[in-house]
């Protein structure tokens, strides 16, 4: 009988990626927070950093495709570190069951990727993924 594991590369060979939230974490942006871990994913076992500490707003909808979209990802092989950076995101959180460490930012490798995704609500129809 074959049975199927999950090998995580040495962590020597894995990817350091920052991803920045910005604007208001509804839906549309959980979306491209979901797209672009699924993306970090399919390029190999990846480290991702997630700050949410430029969050505006965020609804149970919002939390809820993160929080689907966390599972996925660390299923896929990714380890996340989430750093909320106030006291409103982490009880936010939290409440949606996603664990988060004060700081994880800090603890990323200095060769590690940015990325910025950003969508205001003000503006719907404008979403800006920025890698730096």
């Amino acid at each position: 009988m074959l049975s199927t594991k999950m090998i995580a590369p040495e962590a020597s060979k894995r990817v350091g990626v920052l991803v920045d939230l910005i604007g208001d974490l509804d839906v549309t942006l959980a979306e491209l927070a979901r797209d672009t871990f699924a993306d970090l994913a399919v390029r190999g076992a990846t480290d991702v950093f997630l700050a949410t500490r430029h969050v505006g707003s965020s609804s149970a909808d919002g939390l809820r495709v993160l929080a689907a979209a966390l599972v996925a990802a660390r299923a896929r092989g990714c380890t996340i570190e989430i750093d909320p950076g106030n006291r409103r995101m982490r009880t936010a959180l939290g409440a949606a069951g996603i664990s988060c460490a004060r700081g994880a930012h800090a603890n990323r490798p200095p060769q590690a990727r940015h990325l910025l995704i950003a969508r205001h609500s003000a503006n719907p129809n404008r979403s800006r993924l920025s890698i730096l």
